[in-house]
């Protein structure tokens, strides 16, 4: 947003050019400069409904910038059972343009996760149910699923609720992720089981046969070796997927094992599994690693040691896991190399100073790399950006979560970098959208600055690097305007300087510029103190973030 400029009409007292100013510096915040935000700020948060009792939302984001945000309803309400309550959100937009409920087939009564995925221009919501009593109860357990292909307008259930995937090995088995996989057409599901290994199950967007509980022909991967000693049973887990010339699958878990191939003196660790290529008869991932024809590369592996709350995320820059680095406390990024097909190098520090929960990345069409997480129990929703593959991190507070009770975040990006999250909130479901600008906090500069006539110099302080820093100080000059027999005045800014720093490490850094010549002139001799306004813009990873702030410009 843009604050225009406004002028000041003070009568003039004073002779001296340093009297005029002193006299109208009390008028600097009236007289501000063009307040320049950045001109791709977070929107604000929008409640797209309120079920009083839901599971996660999932949110996709289309081509268009449109996000697609869909939960569960659990409130059971007169005794009703769960059902799906989606909400389409177009970017700029302060409320649903389409909403409505969906209803489970065969009087499903409970709703244990739900997904979306924006495929061109497809929307697909899925539902894992349970519950559902007609004759043929059990083929329609557990996915259901249901597509719109006008923008979210309406919604066609797909095989009259039949059940499109299974991974199913027994009845604790739960839902992870659904996931488009690296070859037009085909979709993907991934499971974990209680005292169990998890699954994979491919299957087609168009016209999915049924794959159910009584019967799925396609069958699934079963992604851990028997031989290991402990299987992962039902730890948190994500799936993402790549196309393009490195394209492939992976998904991570968190394990909790002391010895065997996963284990971690902590306990606390990761695991992960990758497949490779385009989905087919003969790199197929509905078969087990190790099996013939199977696309799965690696069979749950363990990723890294001492770290939980895991995600992970793929595109043009490579698969990488975001998790909660318990050591150091603080949030790092850890890069997949698809040639080793190992994760051999450092993690990256995202921030510092606290862990995270419901993490998730995306990419957009560049490989710029967009991670969202609660910063803790009762902590903000932060925002984190890399636009060099992973190697550098900018971070800032999307929404600070003044009431506290945000959980269960979630987002998306498309290809040219709008993203969305969603959250449940003290009995609302929110979105907020947001691009990579958002990421940026602006530089922190203190609360004064000093000049003997013809220098300033003030601290500046980044909080992601290297950052880029450029100030312009400027402060309200009068002048006098002499017409016939009376004093007219009018507002004029003065620029005082300019300068430019490149912070690349933590804590205060001086930054020292020349006065400009008319400064200079004005100042010269004189002392004292005087308010003057600073614009300040921070550039990291090629987006600027502007702000400005009045602080005291102290003569000596």
């Amino acid at each position: 947003m843009w604050r225009q400029r406004t002028r000041s009409r003070a009568t003039v007292i004073g002779s001296s050019p340093l009297q005029r100013i002193l006299l109208t510096s009390g008028l600097a915040g009236a007289i501000a400069l063009v307040l320049a935000t950045s001109a791709l700020a977070a929107g604000q948060p929008v409640n797209v409904g309120t079920p009083f009792e839901s599971g996660q939302p999932a949110i996709a984001v289309d081509g268009a910038g449109d996000a697609v945000i869909a939960w569960a309803n659990t409130k059971d309400l007169a005794g009703a059972n769960n059902f799906v309550q989606y909400c389409v959100l177009p970017v700029g937009a302060v409320a649903c343009a389409h909403s409505g409920n969906l209803t489970p087939g065969d009087s499903a009564q409970y709703i244990d996760g739900v997904q979306v995925i924006a495929e061109g221009s497809t929307f697909v919501i899925l539902a894992d149910v349970f519950g559902t009593t007609g004759g043929m109860a059990a083929d329609y357990e557990p996915e259901q699923e249901w597509q719109s292909s006008d923008g979210g307008q309406t919604w066609s259930f797909v095989n009259d609720g039949l059940s499109v995937t299974s991974g199913i090995v027994n009845a604790d088995t739960g839902p992870l992720s659904a996931v488009m996989l690296p070859a037009t057409g085909v979709l993907g599901y991934g499971w974990d089981t209680a005292a169990g290994a998890p699954t994979f199950n491919a299957f087609p967007l168009s016209s999915p046969p049924e794959c159910s509980v009584t019967q799925c022909p396609a069958g699934h991967a079963t992604l851990e070796p028997e031989t290991n000693p402990d299987t992962l049973g039902n730890e948190p887990g994500h799936f993402a997927s790549q196309s393009g010339a490195a394209a492939g699958v992976m998904g991570v878990f968190d394990s909790l094992f002391t010895n065997g191939p996963l284990g971690c003196s902590q306990s606390f660790g990761t695991a992960y599994v990758y497949g490779s290529g385009d989905q087919s008869s003969t790199n197929n991932y509905n078969v087990s690693p190790g099996q013939p024809n199977s696309a799965w590369r690696v069979p749950l592996t363990q990723a890294d040691c001492n770290a939980e709350y895991s995600t992970v995320g793929g595109g043009p820059s490579g698969f990488g896991i975001l998790e909660d680095d318990l050591g150091t406390s603080s949030v790092v990024y850890h890069r997949f190399d698809q040639a080793t097909l190992k994760f051999d190098s450092a993690p990256v520090t995202v921030v510092s100073g606290h862990g995270e929960l419901d993490p998730a990345l995306s990419q957009d069409g560049t490989g710029g790399i967009y991670a969202t997480y609660l910063g803790g129990a009762g902590g903000a929703v932060d925002l984190s950006y890399s636009g060099d593959g992973g190697n550098s991190f900018a971070t800032a507070v999307l929404n600070a979560n003044a009431s506290g009770g945000i959980n269960d975040v979630a987002s998306s990006v498309n290809a040219v970098g709008q993203g969305w999250a969603s959250w449940a909130e003290n009995g609302s479901v929110f979105a907020e959208s947001f691009q990579a600008a958002d990421a940026i906090s602006a530089a922190t500069i203190g609360s004064g600055a000093t000049s003997e006539g013809s220098t300033v110099t003030l601290n500046v302080t980044c909080a992601s690097f290297p950052c880029t820093v450029t100030i312009v100080l400027t402060a309200p000059e009068t002048v006098v305007v002499h017409a016939a027999s009376a004093h007219h005045t009018k507002g004029k800014t003065l620029t005082l300087g300019k300068g430019t720093i490149t912070i690349k490490t933590k804590g205060d850094k001086k930054l020292k510029f020349k006065l400009s010549s008319a400064a200079h002139k004005l100042l010269k001799g004189k002392k004292g103190h005087f308010k003057v306004s600073a614009l300040v813009s921070t550039q990291i990873e090629h987006h600027t973030t502007k702000l400005t702030k009045t602080l005291t410009l102290s003569l000596r």
